[in-house]
């Protein structure tokens, strides 16, 4: 791990008996990695109260106190692969004065690496190695990663004490708090740091981790096998823009209009899986994602629009009036992926 010396260990434990029912969700308390409802998981902590509970499916729930030094733990895979596109949601539980991440996480052999693409963290950025070196940026999934690499010195790793790389890809912007989700293209993270020199070995474990050092907090994250957001733009006609909207649903059957200079240019039907939603235009002028049809249980997400490749993160945009903030929907000034009540994001100016 990073320079608080956390390190997973590796002791394995028995897989617990197939069963035909559904079982209560098992709670790890003590250092730990096995399989569970089809996924690899792994849980450590140095010392204190932190816990981590089994769910169904990929899902895992953890708490934390600051009277734990250092936790770290998550479900995936065993072996990885550097091909897996992986999507996860839920909730985040932190704040931005905890030290905390929310990471793709996993080891190589041969050469001994680990490495992180870190999607949220709180007061303390992950890559923050003294002595690192900086590697440049790249987009993947609509956002921008920063690139550094850090060396660790004769501290434990997956094959006992060792001194090994480091690689980290660090969101920009992060996920932030709360309610999160996303899609991890991995093969753009591997490609790019090959580019650099930066090679990747033999798989072992790759999990969407959850972490905490000498904070509180608590997180409920599902991950699964994703489909591919993308990191390269796609090429438009002469004098059209085409418009890529990432949206999901959390009960499904939302709709969402994209319009342009007041004009509806496309209008879609949400499921509650993150997808890509593309139409091509030759308006110009302002843009925007109204959402029309909300009751009962109907929430939206929009994680960007891009035009002809260039992203707009909807939590960078200052207006959205789908959103409850201070009491109100568009109560607050924006700055949020979501739409809870009939709205909509402004993107600008096409």
């Amino acid at each position: 791990m990073k320079s608080t010396g956390k390190k997973i260990l590796t002791a394995m434990i028995g897989a617990a008996a197939l069963a035909v029912t559904a079982v209560s969700a098992q709670t790890l308390t003590s250092n730990s990695t096995g399989t569970n409802n089809g996924f690899y998981y792994t849980f450590w902590k140095d010392s204190g109260s932190a816990s981590m509970s089994l769910q169904a499916g990929g899902r895992y729930t953890s708490q934390w106190t600051s009277n734990t030094n250092n936790w770290v733990g998550g479900k995936g895979w065993n072996p990885g692969t550097s091909s897996r596109v992986v999507s996860y949601s839920g909730n985040y539980g932190v704040t931005s004065s905890q030290n905390s991440y929310i990471a793709f996480y996993g080891w190589t052999r041969s050469p001994l690496i680990e490495y992180y693409i870190i999607e949220s963290y709180g007061s303390y950025n992950p890559a923050s190695c003294s002595g690192g070196t900086d590697y440049g940026s790249f987009t993947s999934d609509g956002a921008t990663y920063n690139v550094r690499r850090c060396l660790r010195t004769q501290q434990p790793s997956i094959d006992g004490t060792q001194t090994f790389y480091q690689y980290f890809s660090v969101r920009n912007p992060k996920k932030g708090f709360g309610n999160i989700s996303g899609t991890i293209t991995f093969a753009n993270h591997a490609n790019f740091w090959a580019s650099k020199g930066l090679n990747l070995g033999n798989h072992d474990y790759q999990v969407l981790a959850t972490e905490g050092y000498q904070s509180t907090g608590n997180s409920d994250i599902t991950v699964s096998q994703g489909t591919s957001g993308g990191g390269s733009s796609s090429s438009a006609p002469s004098g059209s823009k085409t418009i890529v909207v990432r949206a999901r649903g959390t009960a499904g059957g939302e709709s969402i209009s994209l319009k342009v200079n007041n004009t509806v240019v496309r209008t879609w039907t949400l499921t509650t899986t993150m997808t890509n939603y593309t139409a091509t235009t030759s308006l110009s002028g302002g843009s925007l994602v109204e959402y029309t049809n909300d009751s009962g249980n109907r929430d939206v997400q929009i994680d960007y629009i891009s035009v002809n490749g260039s992203v707009r993160q909807s939590e960078a945009q200052s207006y959205n009036t789908g959103v409850y903030q201070n009491g109100a929907c568009g109560g607050g000034s924006g700055g949020s992926e979501w739409m809870h009540c009939n709205g909509a994001i402004g993107y600008g100016n096409l």
